[in-house]
């Protein structure tokens, strides 16, 4: 089996986790990867917690502190995901890519335009537009939901007042946890 990593951001409450993880083969998404029954761990015997994802090479940020603190290895527990980004530009060979094509033109799946707010963390909450393809219901049911065109802004309380922060995304992608959405509506 082909084993690689992949550079990802994964934001917790608070907190952004940069570094890599390991992937069973490089033509995964990361999507699927987190939508998967458990994540890929290179060496199982290091797992503390079952529903955990291991980052190594690992910076974390909190908010004004770029780079607060770096750890060679760090165990993140699922639930506490809120969202994730990858630097994956492309996926796949031409075969792939035609495939998916194809797919699409075979499900008539349209892209379609959403703003989601997330749930009140830590004083503050997301506010995120984007797009996705295909039935919104069908995606829901899964942990993740892949949105592209992403316009990301963090909303926190500082003092007395409502701060709105753009926070940039590698590709405009993310991958957000279906648990941590609180409101969502159809644009277009």
């Amino acid at each position: 089996m082909e084993e690689t990593s992949r550079e990802i951001g994964v934001f917790t409450p608070g907190k952004q986790y940069s570094g890599e993880i390991h992937i069973p083969n490089s033509t995964l998404r990361t999507t699927d990867i987190f939508n998967s029954a458990n994540f890929f761990w290179k060496d199982p015997a290091e797992k503390s917690f079952n529903d955990a994802l291991l980052m190594f090479n690992v910076t974390i940020s909190i908010d004004g502190i770029r780079d607060f603190q770096k750890f060679d290895r760090v165990q993140i527990r699922q639930p506490n995901i809120i969202f994730f980004h990858d630097n994956f530009r492309a996926l796949g060979n031409k075969e792939e890519k035609l495939r998916a094509d194809v797919l699409k033109k075979k499900t008539q799946e349209e892209k379609k335009a959403i703003h989601l707010v997330t749930k009140m963390r830590v004083n503050s909450f997301f506010d995120i537009k984007g797009s996705f393809y295909g039935l919104f219901k069908g995606k829901s049911v899964q942990k993740y939901i892949p949105l592209s065109d992403v316009v990301l802004h963090e909303v926190s309380r500082q003092q007395d007042k409502w701060v709105k922060k753009q926070i940039p995304l590698p590709n405009n992608f993310m991958g957000i946890n279906t648990t941590y959405i609180e409101t969502c509506s159809f644009d277009g």
